[in-house]
């Protein structure tokens, strides 16, 4: 059972009508390396707009289906849940059709392992792309090769999407946490966040719970962290809707 508070009531079924392309918003959580906490973004994010009283699509990609799992605990009205049968090659036409079903704002929490195609495939259909990296030598080369890739699709070269990266399960006072930062820094996109590592984030999701959610998290720092996310998004969003064919 969610424990959010301060939802707002009026609960009214807003996915019968799709918006049109023109007015969805498609945010990508995407890495090629497992593990780093895509489906953890997804879910809080997720929460962080059902907050706002705002309808949100969770569409989840990964084999594991992880983020499905999470909604099926929560049974939000506010967040509806796409999946990914297993097995099915991800394919243009196919998200297409998925996100057909979608609402205004939607969250695509991708798989690892996407091949030039797939994320090619993802990257037309996204306009933001939100890249968790864990403080460790092999995280941080994976999400370089990661980040170029994504800069060598088709659809980015065409129109590059809006990039940021959040720090994931971070120990502030380490070595490798220094290391983190300096490659944060070096790169030439946003970094917003530093997501700390605290077991708050591993059992609201076993709970279908999130951060925002008044019982789960009572470090303000935690919360804070993603109103900082959103308002970069809605900034994001504004930009997007105000620039002509980037879709």
């Amino acid at each position: 059972m969610n424990s959010a508070q301060n939802k707002p009531t009026n609960r009214a079924n807003t996915y019968q009508q799709a918006p049109s392309m023109a007015k969805r918003t498609v945010i990508l959580v995407a890495n090629s390396k497992g593990g780093c906490g895509k489906s953890t973004i997804s879910t809080n994010l997720a929460c962080y707009y059902e907050a706002l009283g705002r309808p949100v699509t969770l569409m989840d990609l990964d084999p594991q289906q992880s983020s499905l799992q999470w909604l099926k605990l929560r049974n939000s009205d506010y967040i509806h849940g796409i999946g990914w049968p297993a097995g099915e090659p991800i394919s243009l036409g196919r998200l297409q059709q998925r996100l057909d079903q979608a609402g205004e704002i939607v969250i695509i929490d991708s798989p690892a392992g996407l091949d030039a195609h797939q994320l090619d495939h993802l990257m037309r259909l996204s306009q933001i792309v939100l890249v968790p990296v864990l403080p460790s030598p092999i995280d941080i080369r994976a999400t370089t090769r990661f980040l170029q890739n994504v800069m060598l699709t088709p659809s980015y070269r065409r129109r590059p999407r809006r990039l940021a990266v959040i720090a994931n399960r971070v120990r502030t006072r380490t070595k490798m946490y220094e290391a983190l930062r300096q490659f944060l820094s070096s790169l030439k996109i946003p970094y917003l966040v530093t997501l700390r590592d605290t077991q708050s984030y591993v059992q609201a999701m076993s709970r279908g719970e999130g951060i925002m959610d008044a019982a789960v998290s009572r470090h303000l720092d935690d919360k804070q962290h993603w109103r900082l996310i959103g308002e970069w998004l809605e900034v994001q969003r504004h930009l997007i809707q105000a620039m002509p064919g980037f879709r």
